[in-house]
């Protein structure tokens, strides 16, 4: 195979770009100027055109990035956009710069080389920045004309000396593990019909139908390991492309992160490809070549549940025909060509991922049968491998909430339980957030808890619920004494509590807004590590004055005015009138952490920003202030009086506002308040339709203790630890849910 790589990293007023092409002998430098303006306006207008279609209503829909089944497919005027994107795409890789010349010209000199010897050829765009892994590439004319049967891929990142794109799992057969994820408006039915007819093919297709987390943690422990991963249902991207999550259910959304450890067993077990069949997928992308995934499949935007379908099929079909993998997805990439009327730009959508220093794929060369010298596992006696999860895929056309038939389980489940238990001892956790043990019952009452005075503090946004959930808990639990030393915010009492010795620290356990770092959750000191347990979700409102006339804000919008560009409120449709944006110290708090991050891309703070360290002096600024905004927990906005939550959207289309019906008028506010009534947050509105970018999940961050410690004293389980664990598990009972939606805040 001969891999032509194009490694694009940027410098001062453009892009240097260097050319590899090692089966050759090949190498070129250049410099590509930068992204012209016509090029973003015409794909941003795509892009924006592309969504408003009734059936790709990603941030309209009631959840981002999913599949929507169309009620009414719109044939709109995108069509324009993307005659505009390609016009602008090839004016830049065209242009005439005697810097770009050599790279250009050495491609068309690679493709007349290899052009008579019919060589599989692998073309791969290596390209940290978002918006040049969004470019459709294939667009290119030259690519067209003298690459016309490659797939232009994107790089999967990492590469790694372990070679383990060389190892494939033990079985008699490919062994495929297809988890179906939330998909309610969406039709999975036809994805699994067509997984399904992979058993014709030699497959052995594994179901998860929504499972929690555990479950899929469990199938991807599975001994024998998988060849193919494939997801289908809900799931999305961050708008920078680093980060992307799955909805394996109506509860449990996760990034790869939250289950990187069981990812890493199944692609140390010879997983080879992953195929999300699902929306947005290039965070997802991002995020599992950083585990040395050698190949996966997403969806570049948000994809039409017609299209998703016919995708699939079209790829099995000609993978099963032993066709290549970029020969396969290049032919089912463009046969969705007669969807580009109604769904212009739909041809672009599927994206191969790719390390570039792996053989080709082929399902031939999947068949265990016909591969030499694979590395053997620890443990070769396949007789008592773990083979759970495995639903009866003939009854696929019956309702997915159909009670299965549990009996075949019984065995395999408790074999499964068993090796779950001594995973969790020998301390191989799933996940870096770990789930407290199952809880005996739904009350406060059936949660055992140990006896003392433990002291904890950290996030500024936990005030609410911990001030409704702290007395309740000690009138059932009197000898859990609990003491508060104060809400400094979650980097604060994430460092306190690295900082503290085991036994007697200045605090047991804390509360955050964020879920803890890599560098803070491999910090050990005395025996200890640090975990985190997700217990609720909050939305981050955007404050502004209650008398400020403006409809809402799009996030692109927020974004400009926090870094600068945005000025004044006239430039997004309000009256004539200065912003002036407030902020704490993103070093100090959670919050201000993940909006820098989730909303700004890490790009620093605009200098016209004014900083006050706590959320009330930041409130109160906006209260005196016309101009004035700031954004902080909902549970802290929605309630008041002098400011309000603005509705907000990823565009003006799709505005959702915090504010459950019915609201209550500002000028009716305060006297309302008296009476202990106020306004309440739609928790609906923010699960289902509020913008992913301003939702985050709110965690119990504890001390793990080293049980394999030598020293006697350490491997025993410290109060702090029980008293962390017993905390998170006291959220999770039916009781303590109920308080913190109570709170303003969505319980896990």
């Amino acid at each position: 195979m001969a891999v032509i790589k194009l490694k694009i990293r940027e410098s001062k007023q453009g892009f240097q770009v260097d050319l590899t092409a090692e089966q050759l002998n090949i190498e070129a430098e250049g410099f590509l100027p930068a992204l012209p303006a016509e090029l973003e306006s015409s794909f941003n207008n795509w892009q924006l055109a592309y969504r408003q279609i009734d059936a790709v209503r990603s941030y309209i829909a009631p959840s981002p990035g999913m599949r929507i089944t169309p009620k009414t497919v719109t044939k709109y005027s995108s069509t324009d956009c993307v005659k505009s994107v390609k016009e602008s795409l090839n004016q830049w890789l065209n242009s005439g710069d005697s810097r770009w010349l050599p790279v250009r010209d050495k491609l068309i000199a690679i493709a007349q080389q290899i052009h008579h010897t019919n060589e599989d050829v692998r073309v791969i765009i290596d390209a940290k920045d978002v918006n040049l892994r969004r470019l459709p590439w294939q667009e290119w004319n030259l690519f067209e004309e003298h690459y016309p049967q490659v797939e232009i891929a994107l790089n999967a990142g990492k590469s790694t000396s372990r070679k383990i794109s060389d190892i494939l799992p033990i079985s008699a057969k490919i062994r495929v593990l297809v988890t179906v994820g939330r998909s309610d408006g969406i039709n999975t039915k036809d994805d699994l019909q067509v997984i399904k007819d992979l058993e014709n093919h030699g497959a052995e297709v594994v179901c998860l139908m929504q499972p929690n987390r555990q479950e899929l943690c469990n199938a991807l422990w599975d001994e024998q390991g998988y060849h193919i991963f494939i997801f289908t249902g809900h799931s999305g991207s961050r708008a920078d492309g680093c980060i992307g999550w799955i909805e394996l259910n109506d509860h449990d959304s996760l990034n790869i992160e939250e289950f990187k450890e069981a990812l890493k067993q199944a692609i140390n077990r010879g997983l080879q490809l992953a195929i999300f069949n699902s929306c947005d997928g290039l965070g997802l992308a991002n995020q599992l070549a950083e585990l040395y995934l050698p190949r996966c499949i997403v969806m570049r935007e948000p994809v039409p549940d017609r299209v998703a379908v016919e995708f699939l099929k079209y790829f099995f079909t000609e993978f099963t025909r032993n066709q290549s993998l970029s020969q396969a997805l290049n032919k089912a990439r463009k046969r969705l060509e007669h969807f580009n009327l109604d769904y212009p730009g739909a041809i672009w959508l599927p994206t191969i991922c790719v390390a570039s220093n792996l053989k080709s794929l082929t399902w031939e060369s999947l068949n265990p049968g016909k591969v030499i010298n694979q590395e053997k596992p620890d443990n070769p006696d396949n007789s008592h491998r773990n083979n759970f999860h495995k639903n009866n895929l003939n009854n696929l056309q019956s309702d997915k909430k159909q009670k299965p038939n549990i009996k075949p389980l019984i065995l395999t489940g408790l074999i499964a339980l068993v090796i779950g238990g001594i995973a969790i001892l020998m301390g191989n956790l799933f996940s870096k957030e770990q789930q407290p043990q199952p809880i005996a019952g739904t009350t406060f009452s059936s949660v055992k808890v140990p006896s003392g005075t433990f002291r904890y503090g950290g996030s500024t946004t936990t005030e609410e619920f911990r001030q409704l959930i702290e007395p309740e808990i000690s009138k059932i639990h009197p000898n859990f004494k609990l003491t508060f030393q104060g809400a400094y915010g979650s980097r604060e009492g994430i460092n306190i509590l690295l900082n503290d010795k085991l036994v007697s620290g200045k605090q047991d356990f804390s509360l955050s807004s964020r879920h803890l770092t890599e560098a803070e959750t491999k910090s050990k000191q005395d025996n200890f590590e640090l975990r985190n347990i997700a217990v609720a979700i909050d939305g981050i409102a955007i404050a502004v004055n209650h008398k400020l006339k403006i409809k809402g804000l799009t996030i692109p919008h927020l974004k400009e005015i926090y870094t600068g560009k945005i000025t004044n409120w006239q430039q997004v449709g309000g009256p004539d009138l200065p912003i002036i944006p407030y902020s704490r110290n993103p070093k100090n708090g959670g919050t201000p952490e993940f909006f820098v991050k989730e909303i700004l891309g890490n790009e620093q703070l605009g200098k016209n920003v004014q900083i006050f360290n706590e959320t009330t002096d930041n409130l109160k600024k906006v209260e005196e202030n016309l101009g004035g905004i700031y954004y902080a927990s909902a549970s802290q906005v929605v309630p008041q009086c002098d400011i309000r939550a603005l509705p907000i959207g990823q565009t003006s289309n799709d505005f959702a506002s915090l504010y459950k019906e019915p609201v209550i008028p500002a000028d009716k506010c305060k006297e309302e308040k008296k009476r202990n009534n106020s306004n309440q947050i739609n928790l609906e509105e923010l699960k289902n339709n509020y913008p992913r970018y301003l939702t985050r999940k709110i965690y119990v961050i504890y001390k793990h203790t080293d049980l394999t410690s030598k020293e006697p004293d350490l491997r025993k389980e410290p109060e702090a630890e029980k008293a962390g664990l017993a905390y998170a598990n006291l959220l999770k009972t039916d009781e303590g849910k109920e308080l913190i939606k109570k709170a303003g805040f969505i319980p896990i």
